[in-house]
């Protein structure tokens, strides 16, 4: 079933031609509503014309205080000049940073200014006692924090005029401090209305560890450093564009594929390489359709191009029809990074347990047969010439607000991952691998096309391949679980016969929504072989995992446990946007206020929204949250919820 198709799909795509097409975009400072972006966005449009596409261009409006949503909107950005001067003793300057040659060393969204300000270092940032003794009013701080953790104490409490970054992620196993000393960590201001707007800079690790050291030199000395900065920005109500492609099909139903086209200069596979395999899908299909070396699909095919979350958002929101005949989605994430080089895994990320499907499977089948031939001492093999792994769901891309159950469209994520050059400006097109690009636009496209002409035959063959892939999970998780037990860990989560029941329970859902692909197929002799073997499976393990749990279980009072959360917008909550939109006295009474819902984690509350259904009592989505994440923290969990109806996202009762 795979293998044919695969080699018809392969000889007509192109890693070579989509990583032509990665060069082309990456070259744009693609920043959301911004002139920048409507560029690419516009050349996209022509480009998918050109080969033949039926493609549309859309635009939506946004400005301060429009919602998607439930996500807040933010005024359109546009720079013409950004510089930054460290002024000499001898009367010359020294440029730390210029928006012409590195777009990214003007911290995007940075208001105008022209002027010379003192320059204060303040470490961290994030806390008061991080300003204990210094005088920040009037001057720009140097920081290895993010931007946004400190705006509101630098910038809002203490008047800081802007802020200098010199911060750069770390990773121990992957990139160790020290690894990037030139390149520039990607750091943004957001401004969704009420902030005090500021402008911002970055640097290397290596240019900030040097004015570090001036600073230091200078105060030595009893001098002051100074500095003189030039923005010159607007801010104005404008609008953001997606631009979607479609393969029309013989039915109404719809399989969406979506790749952001937002993104800095110059990163390249963060989201370019996903951005042009979606372009080079869509291309391959219509052309295969066109010349009848494929049939017409049984449903619609749409491929969708936006800035990531805002343009999916406002997509969904104006084109809610088309929600509940879309059968399934796939995001296309970072897809193009040359493995040897970023240290990236090919990473398939199933959806969240609060919408359980076929999809995850399927994008894991339609990768196992693209392992590669390889030839040991005793002939031909076939192991993985790549590294690989599937996980659970994760937030942080737009397949997240699709698989939110109140929006229903099961969408996992096909994403290299983690990456060496992550959000900063190493990320170039010399780390897009024309062979990692050819690969996973294979396994796009097969994705698709299957859940496009997806019918009884394929819905037979997918209850199988849902089936022996449970089984093995639930071997592997279970005998993980007994090493750990036999080698004295301490027990933690639910009950293992719990998380047993929960795994085969959405196990059954998941093959029911085989129904998606054929509304006659009986799930049920698949769910009870499943069942069979899962009790199995437990009954080795019984003995030992029973009794192995945590002998109390942090629960929420009886009165708390029973409020039931009812859900007021579709899609996952920001609640940063809302948060900042207050006052800044407001603001900081309710974050001291819900101080234990800092504690979640941002995977555990949007699954804890996830399961929050306008029937379910915060004592069964308490149980719910650990089942699918581990993590259990009543306390937090009940201030994440009543920080939500406070600000008016949610109702509680």
């Amino acid at each position: 079933m795979l293998r044919e198709l695969q080699s018809t799909l392969g000889r007509e795509l192109s890693g070579e031609a989509a990583r032509a097409l990665v060069a082309r975009i990456s070259q744009w400072h693609r920043i959301q509503a911004s002139p920048m972006y409507r560029e690419a966005a516009h050349w996209l449009h022509t480009t998918l014309l050109d080969g033949g596409l039926e493609a549309e261009l859309e635009s939506f409006p946004t400005r301060e205080g429009l919602l998607a949503w439930g996500e807040p909107l933010f005024q359109e950005w546009s720079c013409a000049e950004g510089w930054l001067d460290l002024l000499l003793p001898n009367g010359s300057a020294l440029r730390l940073a210029d928006y012409r040659a590195v777009p990214l060393s003007l911290m995007p969204r940075s208001a105008s200014v022209d002027g010379e300000f003192e320059l204060v270092v303040v470490h961290g940032g994030e806390r008061p006692e991080d300003y204990a003794g210094l005088d920040v009013r009037g001057k720009i701080v140097l920081t290895r924090s993010m931007p946004m953790s400190v705006h509101r104490l630098a910038i809002e409490r203490h008047g800081a005029v802007g802020l200098i970054f010199d911060g750069m992620r770390t990773v121990p196993e992957l990139c160790p401090p020290g690894d990037l000393p030139d390149a520039i960590q990607y750091a943004s201001w957001w401004w969704w209305g009420g902030e005090t707007r500021a402008f911002g800079f970055a640097l290397s690790p290596r240019a900030g560890a040097e004015l570090r050291r001036r600073y230091e030199r200078a105060h030595a000395d009893g001098r002051t450093l100074r500095l003189r900065a030039r923005v010159r920005s607007s801010f104005r109500d404008g609008a953001i564009e997606t631009v979607s492609a479609r393969i029309p099909g013989e039915s109404a139903e719809e399989v969406l594929l979506l790749a952001h086209l937002c993104h800095p200069a110059p990163f390249a596979n963060d989201n370019a390489s996903g951005a042009a395999a979606a372009m080079e899908v869509a291309r391959a299909l219509s052309c295969l359709v066109a010349e009848g070396r494929l049939p017409r699909p049984r449903r619609t095919i749409r491929v969708l191009w936006g800035p990531e979350m805002t343009g999916t958002y406002l997509y969904l929101s104006r084109h809610e029809q088309r929600i509940p005949r879309t059968v399934a989605a796939l995001n296309l994430d970072m897809v193009g990074a040359d493995q040897a080089r970023t240290g990236s895994v090919n990473v398939a990320v199933h959806t969240t347990h609060a919408l359980p499907s076929f999809v995850g499977d399927l994008l894991e089948a339609a990768r196992d047969t693209l392992h590669g031939e390889a030839y040991s001492f005793r002939g031909r093999s076939e192991p993985p010439l790549y590294r690989l792994a599937s996980g659970p769901f994760s937030n942080g891309s737009d397949h997240y607000i699709l698989g939110d159950p109140s929006v229903g469209i099961p969408a996992p994520m096909l994403i290299e991952w983690p990456d060496r050059f992550y959000h900063t400006t190493a990320d170039t097109l010399e780390m897009v691998s024309p062979a990692t690009l050819q690969r996973n636009m294979t396994i796009a496209a097969t994705y698709l096309w299957i859940v496009a002409n997806g019918g009884p035959r394929e819905a037979a063959w997918l209850a199988g391949e849902l089936n022996s892939r449970f089984v093995v999970r639930l071997a592997r998780e279970l005998q993980s679980a007994v090493t750990d037990a036999l080698g004295g860990a301490r027990p933690h989560g639910a009950p293992w016969e719990e998380r047993v029941a929960f795994r085969v329970e959405r196990h059954g859902a998941a093959l029911a929504s085989l129904r998606r692909l054929d509304p006659e197929f009986d799930p049920e002799p698949h769910r009870r072989a499943a069942t069979t073997q899962a009790e199995l499976l437990w009954a080795q393990a019984r003995d030992l995992l029973g009794p192995w749990h945590p002998a109390e279980r942090p629960a929420l009072a009886p009165e708390e446990a029973a409020l039931v959360p009812r859900r007021r917008y579709r899609g996952p909550l920001s609640l940063q946007p809302h948060l900042n939109r207050l006052p800044l006295d407001e603001r900081e009474a309710l974050l001291a206020a819900f101080a234990p819902a800092r504690e979640l984690d941002t995977i555990s509350a949007d699954v804890a929204l996830f399961w929050a259904d306008g029937t379910r009592t915060l004592g069964a989505i308490l149980d719910l949250v650990e089942l699918e994440t581990d993590v259990r923290a009543p306390e937090a969990l009940l201030a994440h919820f009543r920080l939500l109806a406070r600000l008016g996202l949610i109702d509680l009762a």
